[in-house]
């Protein structure tokens, strides 16, 4: 049975600009070490980065269609292994959350394309 589905769409250039504004500051309170270093590994890490943000909001509106206070972008860290499809690992009230709704599937589609990062989450229970 399908429990939510979130989609959501990230400006690459407009992630550029916050990055460069805002520096670790922003990074350390969006990403987990292990997204940055990914990210920060790659040809062109705004674009990774926007399409790792547009996973977690694409989660939180697949879990809280209705929106909710007090949750952490670190609660939940995208995994894209090189020839595996990426995964999301849950950390805190939104794996506390995904349990009491028994979530036990995700499906995550990340792309990105030129100046756009977009992603889906569909949660099975």
């Amino acid at each position: 049975m399908i429990l939510g589905i979130g989609i959501d769409l990230v400006d690459v250039r407009r992630m550029e600009g916050i990055i460069f504004r805002w520096q670790e500051r922003f990074l350390r309170r969006i990403f987990t070490d292990v997204e940055i270093r990914y990210c920060n590994n790659k040809k062109n890490p705004a674009q990774r980065f926007a399409t790792r943000y547009a996973a977690k909001e694409a989660y939180f509106k697949a879990l809280y269609p209705k929106g909710v206070e007090g949750i952490s972008f670190l609660d939940i860290e995208v995994l894209d292994e090189k020839g595996k499809k990426p995964t999301i690992n849950l950390y805190g009230r939104v794996k506390t959350d995904a349990e009491a709704l028994k979530v036990n599937n995700t499906f995550l589609m990340i792309s990105h394309d030129g100046n756009y990062g977009i992603a889906n989450v569909v949660l099975e229970a």
